[in-house]
């Protein structure tokens, strides 16, 4: 997550709508934005690019090509997540909305 200074894992906490965490990717993100107060911290990004932010993270870590080659619930998780935190909760929302779109 590249937090090196006390404070930084509070301070780089998730932020929008699919949470932006760890200073490595707020500065990818200020960088690609041009905007260096994103390295102001959580508050700044989550009022002001609660989307741009979802939307950044999703191009930087290739979820359209995950997601279009069929990943499965637990893949998508992975690269989001790291790990299977919440996993059942996913599937069965997934579940919900597949039910609702098919």
């Amino acid at each position: 997550m590249g937090n090196v200074n006390p404070g930084d894992g509070p301070k780089y906490r998730g932020a929008g709508v699919i949470q932006l965490t760890g200073r490595a990717n707020y500065q990818d993100f200020s960088k690609a934005i041009a905007d260096p107060k994103v390295m102001d911290g959580v508050a700044y990004v989550a009022s002001k690019y609660q989307f741009t932010s979802a939307g950044f993270w999703w191009s930087n870590n290739n979820m359209n090509a995950l997601c279009d080659r069929g990943a499965s619930v637990e893949e998508v998780t992975l690269r989001v997540n790291g790990g299977y935190n919440g996993l059942d909760d996913r599937k069965s929302y997934f579940d919900k909305a597949r039910g609702i779109f098919a």
